[in-house]
Formats: C-alpha cells, sequence, structure tokens
C-alpha cells in the first residue's frame, strides 16, 4: 500500500466524506496493481494512525470494498486483496477511463455510483485514469481490452482528437458512453449542464442589480467554452457588455508534466488576472462581481481582491463552480455550483448497460443540471 498517496487523496478538498475519499483512495491502489492479490492490508488501528481518521471511518470504507467483493476479511488474521478472478462477476467487466488531474474532485462520486449500478447488474469494474491526451489513451484502451471488457465509459481528454479509438471500439462492437464532459461526438453523452451553470450564476448575479460582470476561466476546452457561453447569453439578454478574462495555466499541455495532482496551480494565475482586472488601468469599468470557472479559480481572485483590499460581497461578489469543501470555510464562504457527480455515475451506467442488452437506439445527449449553492460571497449591488 502507498500510504503517501492514501494520505493525499484524504486530505484533498473534495466534498465527498471521509470514508468514501479512503475506500476511493484504497481502490485504486487495487486497480492500478499497488495493491496485489493476497496482500493484507495494515490494521485499522495502523491505518487510524497513518490516515488520520477514526476507526469507524476506516471500517467504513474497509467494509464497503468487503461488500464489492475487492477485499476479504478473515477473523483473527486480517483483511486480504482478493484476486481477480474473484472480483469478477458473471456478466464480464466494465472499464470506466476518467481525468487524472481532476480526480479528486467530483469523478470519485461518479466513479462509485457508476460502480455500484453496474454491480448491482452483475458487472465488475476495472477502472484507470488518463492524462488528458487522446493520443496516450490507445494503451489504455489495449489494456482493459486485454482484460476482455465488454463496454467503456470515459471522460474525454482535453487535448487531442478522440474519435480514431471510438471508431475502433465501435469496429469491436464495444459499446461505448462518454461522461462528464462533451466532446461533440456521435457516441452516448452524460455531463453537467456546463452552458446553464454559466447563464445562471451570470443572471444571479445580474438580478442581484450587476452590471459589471467579469468571467474568469479556461477557453481551451468544452466545460469552460460553454460556461463563457452561458455567460454571454446571460450578459447579452441583459443588454450588458462581456468582459471575459482568459486565466492561462501554469502547465503546457505535453505529455512531460506530472498531471496526477488536482489543478491548484490556476490559484496563482487566477490571481494574476485579478490584479490586472481591479488593480490594473485596461479603460474598463471595474466589475463589482465575477463568475469564476472553478473554485480554484475563484481561490485565486478571493486571495487578489483581499490583497487589494476590495470586501468580498460589499465591493465585488463571486460565485463559481465545484463546491470543494474547501470554500464554505473562507472567511466569506463561496456561493457555488455543485456537480451532479453522483447522478452522472448512475445515468451512464444505465445507459451502458441498455446497450449491452442490445439497445441499438441512436446516441444521445443528457445534460444534467448542478446544485446552486448560495452563501455569504454575493450580495445585492
Amino acid at each position: 500500500m502507498n500510504i503517501e498517496r492514501i494520505q493525499e487523496a484524504v486530505v484533498a478538498p473534495t466534498p465527498a466524506p471521509l470514508h468514501q475519499k479512503l475506500r476511493d483512495a484504497i481502490f485504486e491502489q487495487i486497480s492500478d496493481g499497488t495493491l496485489q492479490a493476497g496482500q493484507t492490508l495494515p490494521s485499522e488501528r495502523a491505518m487510524k494512525e497513518h490516515f488520520g481518521v477514526s476507526r469507524a471511518t476506516v471500517r467504513q470504507a474497509v467494509n464497503s470494498l468487503i461488500q464489492d467483493g475487492y477485499l476479504q476479511s478473515i477473523a483473527g488474521t486480517g483483511t486480504f486483496v482478493l484476486e481477480q478472478s474473484r472480483k469478477m462477476t458473471s456478466a464480464g467487466l466494465i472499464g470506466l477511463i476518467t481525468s487524472s488531474p481532476n480526480f479528486n474532485f467530483f469523478y470519485p462520486q461518479l466513479a462509485t455510483s457508476f460502480n455500484n449500478r453496474i454491480r448491482s447488474a452483475g458487472y465488475g469494474l476495472v477502472m484507470s485514469l488518463h492524462s488528458e491526451h487522446a493520443d496516450m489513451m490507445g494503451q489504455i484502451i489495449d489494456e482493459l481490452l486485454a482484460q476482455n471488457v465488454v463496454g467503456l465509459a470515459i471522460t474525454p481528454p482535453r487535448y487531442g482528437d478522440l474519435a480514431p479509438l471510438l471508431s475502433r471500439l465501435r469496429r469491436l462492437k464495444v459499446p461505448v458512453v462518454l461522461i462528464g464532459r462533451n466532446a461533440n461526438l456521435s457516441v452516448d453523452l452524460v455531463a453537467t449542464d456546463n452552458e446553464s451553470i454559466g447563464y445562471n450564476a451570470t443572471k444571479h448575479l445580474i438580478d442581484l442589480g450587476h452590471e459589471h460582470i467579469a468571467f474568469l476561466g479556461l477557453l481551451d476546452y468544452s466545460t469552460g467554452n460553454e460556461r463563457a457561453e452561458g455567460y454571454k447569453r446571460a450578459m447579452n439578454e441583459g443588454g450588458l457588455p462581456p468582459h471575459m478574462v482568459q486565466v492561462h495555466e501554469n502547465i503546457k499541455p505535453n505529455h512531460d508534466n506530472n498531471t496526477s495532482a488536482p489543478r491548484e496551480h490556476l490559484v496563482t494565475p487566477a490571481q494574476d488576472a485579478a490584479y490586472q482586472i481591479w488593480g490594473g488601468d485596461d479603460g474598463l469599468p471595474e466589475p463589482t462581481a465575477a463568475f469564476c470557472f472553478n473554485d480554484i479559480t475563484a481561490m485565486g481572485v478571493y486571495k487578489a481582491l483581499r490583497n487589494l483590499k476590495r470586501r468580498i460581497p460589499e465591493d465585488v461578489s463571486l460565485i463559481s463552480v465545484d463546491n470543494l469543501i474547501t470554500v464554505r470555510h473562507f472567511e466569506v464562504p463561496l456561493t457555488t455550483f455543485a456537480l451532479p457527480g453522483e447522478q452522472i455515475g448512475v445515468r451512464s451506467a444505465e445507459i451502458l448497460l441498455r446497450r449491452l442488452s442490445g439497445d441499438a437506439a441512436p446516441a444521445q445527449t443528457i445534460l444534467l443540471p448542478a446544485e446552486f449553492i448560495e452563501r455569504e460571497s454575493t450580495a445585492q449591488r
């Protein structure tokens, strides 16, 4: 067991409960081979000390993996990792491929609900993570096909063209559902309605009386573009001029970068962008509100505004997306949107199960709403 990796997962700023984060972190190491069949897990007491959680939390996480068939507990002996053949169910294996850089956000909830749904139908789960590059996914898919997976759920990567791989899977008659992001491809898709997030976030600020509203975000892939489109639609309906600012990430999209960590690198560029907006001299009216691409971006904007002596929300209202556990504990808790990870997992699993049962209906796109969570960072102008 890689103790350090699990420690990082447990303290990660995600809304998932501790037992789920611990369960998912152990499951990830079983899936990627870090924990081999027959290995014994540390005792409850040892894991409690390693990970800084209660024994009840450890027990809940381990019992979940026992119920799902990944572990076996023998009284007086210990808890062991089961062999692959004993984990597999009669119906076969389904593969789940998600984004490694973003796995500490809403994807654990998605993966858990997806797993629960397919297991209830008699299938087992094998999981892998990609680093946001389509040309690196061929190897991942080959490895899963070698394990005889019968269907795949894939989060589209940010960079490269996924279409050739989907064509190959279509020829092999392996059903695929895309999850989490829109890739504008003719394949089943279950994702968040990001344009509605952008529209509703901006409309909320407009309804509060704000006329100068900035959008700070990523515009180089579908999620950022969709949220920006919603922002522009609300601004246009209100007869207000859009003020869009691209936040440039500190990493470059190449294969040599370590993309396994959450995107904390967005904090500094978001902070720099905010200094230009509220502390620079660009000739534009100073925004009284901002819609941020996600909570990490909002953290950078939040820090800059405080350093510039702008009060939140008296001088500037802030709203963002993700509902990370940290933002509710800000000095001024952040208004945000919680993404529907659990619902995406269930709905995508149901589509894949229908395809596996022979459903040949045209590909469908399901965009699920996010939950608006109003806190103290937005106020009447």
